[in-house]
């Protein structure tokens, strides 16, 4: 009589299939491990909040009425820095400002402008430059502009450690 008996299984290949097994979990493991560090470190930097700030270059540019809008963008990438950073905009919104702007900023461009003109130019720059030195990292950028047309004509743009702008000299 033949009895159905199942050979015992081998030792010997029972420990080779725990080490391909452990092999396998500790492969899958590292792979697993190496690709959500790569997510994390290549996310977008964490959004700073210069809300005091912006309430200071709020407090300067439109404490005679509303002739400007502070906006702010974050992650931004462009000749300014290597890295993504944040961008301060105050942007000129009043019309009649906005033209004194031009011509005056045109003739300081021009060397055709009046102390008076470079003074406005100068003090526009110096509140941006003053205030950039409040930023939380030396990539971060205050700028002022206005609206020629369709284009933004940019006035003054400052880090923390740096003008972007050349700020303009008074003659005497």
């Amino acid at each position: 009589m033949h009895k159905n008996y199942r050979e015992p299984i081998k030792i010997k290949y029972l420990v080779i299939a725990i080490i391909g097994v452990v092999i396998f979990a500790a492969v899958l493991s590292f792979f697993t491990l190496r690709t959500s560090n790569k997510s994390t470190s290549s996310q977008t930097k964490p959004k700073v909040e210069y809300t005091q700030l912006k309430k200071n270059l709020d407090q300067k540019f439109n404490g005679n009425g509303k002739i400007a809008t502070i906006k702010q963008e974050d992650n931004i990438n462009d000749k300014n820095g290597k890295n993504p950073h944040t961008v301060i905009l105050v942007i000129l919104t009043d019309t009649q400002t906005q033209k004194y702007l031009k011509t005056t900023y045109e003739a300081v461009q021009n060397d055709k402008s009046s102390r008076d003109q470079q003074l406005y130019i100068a003090s526009i720059q110096k509140i941006i430059s003053d205030e950039a030195k409040k930023l939380h990292n030396n990539d971060d950028v205050i700028q002022f502009v206005y609206k020629d047309g369709k284009k933004y004509i940019l006035v003054a743009s400052s880090q923390k450690h740096r003008n972007l702008i050349k700020p303009v000299k008074v003659s005497n």
